[in-house]
This record gives structure tokens, C-alpha cells and sequence, in this order.
């Protein structure tokens, strides 16, 4: 079961900006990787599909109660919140929205620091509200890593300057930066 998780935030530009990190990363990462993307309710999402033909990794709309496994892409559904769990599985929720959003990057980011803490990775991307950014707060309480989008790069740089403003992130990036610091992240990070 891999001991370390990165969870990406994104929504608007939050697609293209996540394709474009797809397309950096090596053959080599095999981090489980959650991605929560603002989606309107009520539909089925096209995300998952999309995905698959720019990555190697396997892309999944979890199941309730789906165990995260390395080499594993995880899009959050629309509608739903993504919790992790503390067996290290994936829950969903029909909670309230939160910054008006289901899913919400921010119930994700709680539930992953509570469970991941030092062994998470948070990035942020291109997006036009606060969602992520009390999630990271919670993020850096815990030990873990926020990666953030930077802002002259992002579609739109609410989201980036929100989450870069309620914390000290671990990083202003560019896609190209961002990808190189989620390649890095050792087999021996994901097994310890």
C-alpha cells in the first residue's frame, strides 16, 4: 500500500493545466494521485476518458470504499466529495458543497492530511474561487508539502493566490516546475 499520496486541485484552466503535467511526467511515477476538479452536478463526467489517452497511469472515478493503489489516477466524481479515509481507502460523500463546490478541494485536502500528513503533496492549479486554500492550511498543519501554480501562468490565479496566501507554500511553480517536483518523488516515498 503506498505511503504517499498528491492530491490536485483545480477548475477553471484547472483541466488543461492537469494535461499538461500528465503529458512531463515520466513513465517512473507511479504516486497514487487524486485529482479533484470543479464539475457541474448531475452529469457524467467525461474527465476520466479524457485522461486516460495522456497518461500512463491507470484513471479511475473511484467507488465508495476503493483502496488507493500506486499507479493509480483518482477523478473525483461530480457531485460527490472524496474523503480518505484512515485505511488509506476512498469514500464518498453527498455532503453540503463547500465554497459552493461538490466535490471540494478543500473536504479532500482535510481528509488526506488527516490520514497522509508529512507523506502528502498538494498542488494547485488555475482556478476562480478559494477552494484549496483552508484544505492547505490543514495540508501544512499536518507536515505536509503545497505546490502551488503560479499565478502569471494560471487561466485564472484566484485559486493560486488564495492558497499561496494562507499558507507558506513549499513552492510558486510553473507546470513544467511542478511536474519535475511530482517526478522526483521516489519509489522509495511511495513503498517506505
Amino acid at each position: 500500500m503506498a505511503n504517499t499520496l498528491v492530491v490536485i486541485g483545480g477548475s477553471s484552466g484547472g483541466l488543461e493545466a492537469m494535461l499538461a503535467i500528465l503529458h512531463q511526467l515520466p513513465a517512473t511515477y507511479r504516486v497514487p494521485t487524486i485529482l479533484v476538479l470543479h464539475q457541474k452536478a448531475n452529469r457524467i463526467s467525461g474527465v476520466p476518458q479524457m485522461l486516460r489517452s495522456h497518461t500512463h497511469l491507470s484513471v479511475i472515478e473511484p467507488d465508495d470504499k476503493q483502496l488507493i493503489e500506486a499507479g493509480c489516477l483518482y477523478v473525483a466524481p461530480p457531485n460527490y466529495h472524496l474523503l480518505v479515509e484512515k485505511e488509506k481507502i476512498l469514500s464518498l460523500s453527498s455532503d453540503a458543497p463547500v465554497n459552493y463546490c461538490r466535490p471540494a478541494i478543500d473536504v479532500t485536502l482535510e481528509a488526506a492530511a488527516d490520514v497522509y500528513g508529512k507523506d502528502l503533496v498538494v498542488c494547485i492549479l488555475s482556478g476562480a474561487n478559494h477552494d484549496g486554500a483552508q484544505g492547505c492550511v490543514c495540508v501544512k498543519q499536518k507536515g505536509g508539502r503545497v505546490l502551488v501554480q503560479c499565478a502569471d501562468e494560471a487561466s485564472v490565479s484566484v485559486m493560486p493566490d488564495a492558497a499561496a496566501k494562507a499558507v507558506a507554500v513549499d513552492g510558486l511553480m510553473t507546470l513544467q516546475e511542478m511536474a519535475a517536483q511530482l517526478a522526483s518523488l521516489s519509489v522509495a516515498e511511495i513503498d517506505k
